[in-house]
């Protein structure tokens, strides 16, 4: 009994080898382009939804310490500019 090569491999066009969708994300843009970008933010927001509990709490600790982080950067670089 022979077996087919391809049943051993799997499937021909497995999702991650499409070329305009990322299997991961489902998203068709570059993620380096703009378009990846918003694509990227709302991955993001939908994710955060997706939480409850402890673990949403968390997420939105992290966000609002990297806003903070990156609030006291622009001040921080304001202040030494304008001295």
């Amino acid at each position: 009994m022979q077996v087919d090569q391809r049943d051993q491999d799997g499937p021909e066009d497995p999702s991650w080898a499409s070329p305009n969708v990322d299997g991961a994300w489902h998203r068709t843009a570059n993620p380096n382009s703009a378009d990846g970008e918003l694509q990227n933010l709302a991955a993001f927001g939908s994710g955060l939804t997706r939480l409850s509990g402890a673990r949403r709490r968390i997420a939105q600790l992290v966000v609002v310490l990297l806003l903070l982080g990156v609030a006291l950067a622009v001040i921080y670089g304001a202040l030494g500019i304008a001295r």
